[in-house]
């Protein structure tokens, strides 16, 4: 049987989502359509598809799931119908020999779970003694020298952890440990604030801004071509440089000369220039270029990441000592380098000037000897940390030793204990095992048994009876002929009905065909399998009189649960009928089952489901009662909710029940305040439940809708119906007490 349930991301089951606990061999759950109720019965039957919702059984374990439900009758209302065996009328002895070996197996179920309560008692056990030791060591050790030995400093931390060090140390050697007061006056150092590792710094790399001051074009004169009639002229004027700035203000349409401004620029003239500045020549410069600026990002990278090493050994006490060394260098290197950017400019803005870039590489090598001293002293610092830790491990290693020799005693009980303890859970768990391989015998050999003398025949016949009982007459099911294990449903000329059934047929139909295979199994095997029924809306297109019917059947599977006849031991009836709810959970004085119930109804506001637990209390007793139960709880409502609820009340009360209209209503407002009251709750109250009243509704305030709420009261005081307002906000969910008796 299902112990509790819970569902969660589903539909309209949000991440918080429902869980019923408790749940008893029958169930009622009421709510209207869209509440989730068809989303309860798919996750119960296909758990294993939603990962977010679970089952809990009784005793740990799962019975067959039998689910109606749309999806049940589209599976099987077909041309050709799969056949339920059931057990037959003949073969008395096998049947009695079956009830027999059934007896056997809920004996063997009983001794079973009489191992299981004897291994959960004594894995309890277990528990309490472990607690008990836990808490005994904490107080009696931990607490004794925690002043000397912190929680932190020996690794204690919990009191789970206090316990595993303290076994740990106990299964090791502990017959010497060190003395109290020698451990404390090691502690004394050790526990101190220890010193923390250094990190090694990285060597400068002086690769790259080599590479580049190594380079030959800054000893190369760059001029133009040689060979053109001009190059003698600029050669001797070595104007080179000058001339080739001056090109860059030459506009190309203008035969004015940029130097003297006058129009001697022919195109002759402009052609050997651009001859003589020619392609190895603008290669030249776009390398200087090139060269220039990966020297300054080159140099940026490098400044950086000296300034964060002499800003990290300037805070370091123990490096200080080498701080002004490396200054000095630092300096050096930064003055070399201010000299080279200058050099580098000015072979940019003159080619043909040879430069010689001042040597950092040798400065650099300087700064990183100096900072490999550095990083022997960090090395010499970090072998002295490794050491202390390594002393610091000894001490809480004979700390330890410490407790577990003077708790000595204390934890050898503690062992024997929970050994015994385990040897029972041992043994127990063999004697559990030889009945599950005992159960399965057993069933196995009813399974044989119910082979042996099941069939299909017998579902026909009862279905056809039940049919013919009640006024269906134009319609039988047979088996199909040639074919085994498969029916079909027939009119009396033998043409398949399937296509022309109505829609309230097609429902009865699958119903009884449910109802069939409640009894029995769509194999010869498993027949007397123990079930959980899921039966959601069963009434759906079916006129009162099957309604009363089918109510019928399903109470006659409440009294069945009860007294514990046939393979059914719980089931979970989902409904939005709320005269199909009451015609089923009727409870009179000759009702068996009634302490065996559980009502819930499912509610959805704001699309998500939400489920209230009754217990044995039916909340369902008329629709009217129902809107009077949503009023007294509107405070979990919308304004838009209480709105429909309120025109709905009046509406039935006043109009549908007395004949009263609205207008007489507002005669009994003699004060003009409160008959404009009454008027605003009355078009109120329509058009909240009529239109789509948007600025309505987020215009209403909490302290507005108190004010109707008054009105709404002063209503039934006017009309002399104070009693009945009374008695309807004030009435509770009780069975009839003569009944109960």
């Amino acid at each position: 049987m299902i112990k509790s349930l819970t569902i969660k991301n589903s539909a309209t089951f949000n991440d918080d989502g429902i869980t019923i606990n408790n749940l008893e061999p029958i169930n009622i759950i009421y709510g209207s359509n869209g509440s989730g109720k068809s989303t309860i019965g798919k996750v119960i039957s296909n758990l294993d598809f939603y990962e977010h919702s679970s089952i809990s059984w009784n005793n740990d374990i799962p019975l067959d799931i039998l689910v109606y439900n749309k999806d049940f009758c589209k599976k099987n209302f077909q041309e050709q119908i799969p056949g339920i065996f059931t057990l037959g009328e003949s073969g008395t002895t096998a049947i009695t020999e079956i009830s027999k070996r059934k007896e056997e197996l809920n004996n063997i179920i009983h001794i079973g779970q009489g191992y299981k309560n004897d291994i959960d008692n004594k894995n309890n056990e277990q528990n309490v003694e472990n607690r008990s030791f836990i808490e005994s060591a904490w107080n009696d050790v931990f607490k004794k020298y925690e002043k000397y030995f912190s929680r932190s400093a020996i690794g204690a931390g919990t009191k789970e952890k206090f316990r595993d060090n303290l076994m740990k140390a106990f299964h090791q050697d502990h017959s010497k440990p060190l003395s109290f007061e020698n451990l404390k006056s090691k502690a004394d150092v050790l526990f101190a604030t220890a010193p923390s590792r250094m990190e090694l710094y990285e060597l400068v790399d002086n690769s790259k801004i080599a590479s580049i001051e190594y380079d030959s074009i800054w000893a190369k004169v760059i001029v133009g071509k040689q060979d053109i009639d001009i190059a003698g002229l600029i050669s001797k004027l070595g104007n080179s440089d000058w001339i080739s700035k001056g090109i860059e203000y030459m506009e190309e349409e203008s035969d004015v000369c940029p130097f003297c401004q006058q129009h001697t620029i022919t195109s002759s003239f402009r052609s050997k220039l651009n001859e003589f500045f020619d392609k190895v020549y603008k290669h030249d410069i776009n390398k200087i270029r090139t060269k220039c600026q990966e020297y300054k990002t080159v140099v940026d990278v490098l400044i950086q990441s000296i300034d964060a090493i002499m800003k990290s050994v300037k805070t370091q006490e123990k490096l200080k000592i080498y701080y002004a060394n490396l200054d000095s260098i630092y300096s050096a290197l930064k003055a070399t380098i201010s000299k080279n950017l200058e050099l580098i400019s000015s072979k940019g803005k003159e080619p043909s000037r040879i430069i010689s870039l001042a040597d950092t590489y040798d400065i650099i090598n300087a700064f990183n000897d100096e900072l490999n001293k550095a990083n022997n002293t960090i090395k010499t610092h970090n072998n002295l940390v490794d050491n202390f830790s390594r002393e610091k491990s000894i001490l809480i290693d004979e700390i330890w030793k410490l407790f577990a020799s003077e708790y000595n005693a204390v934890i050898s009980g503690h062992i024997r204990a929970i050994n015994g303890l385990e040897a029972a859970v041992k043994n127990l768990t063999k004697k559990r095992e030889k009945a599950r391989v005992k159960y399965l015998e057993v069933k196995n050999e009813i399974t044989d048994l119910e082979k042996s003398i099941t069939s299909v025949t017998p579902t026909v016949n009862k279905i056809n009876r039940l049919l013919k009982s009640y006024g269906f007459t134009n319609f039988e099911i047979k088996e199909v002929a040639g074919k085994e294990n498969l029916y079909q449903i027939v009119r009396e000329n033998g043409e398949i009905a399937n296509d022309t059934l109505s829609e309230g047929e097609t429902t009865f139909i699958t119903f009884l065909y449910y109802m069939q295979l409640v009894k029995g199994s769509f194999h010869s095997d498993g027949i007397s399998s123990e079930k959980v029924l899921i039966i959601d809306d069963p009434v759906s297109s079916l006129d009162s009189n099957i309604l009363y019917v089918v109510s019928t059947l399903i109470r006659d599977v409440f009294t069945d649960i009860h007294e514990g006849n046939g393979a059914v031991r719980q089931i979970i009836l989902l409904t939005h009928n709320v005269f199909f709810h009451k015609e089923t959970a009727f409870i009179d004085k000759n009702c068996k089952w009634r302490h065996n119930v559980k009502y819930l109804v499912l509610c959805k506001r704001d699309n998500v489901s939400s489920v209230q637990d009754y217990e044995n209390h039916n909340p369902i007793k008329s629709s009217y009662e129902l809107m009077w139960t949503e009023l007294k709880n509107s405070n979990h409502n919308s304004c838009i909710v209480v709105q429909n609820i309120m025109r709905r009340i009046l509406e039935n009360y006043f109009k549908v029940l007395g004949g009263i209209t609205m207008d007489v209503i507002l005669e009994k407002f003699d004060n003009l305040e409160e008959r404009t009251i009454c008027r605003s709750l009355l078009s109120w109250v329509n058009d909240g439940s009529h239109s789509l009243s948007d600025a309505l509704f987020v215009e209403m305030s909490d302290d507005q809708l108190e004010r109707y709420k008054i009105v709404f009261k002063n209503i039934f005081i006017k009309m002399g119906q104070e009693a009945h307002y009374e008695m309807m906000m004030q009435m509770k969910d009780k069975e009839d007490e003569s009944y109960i008796k």
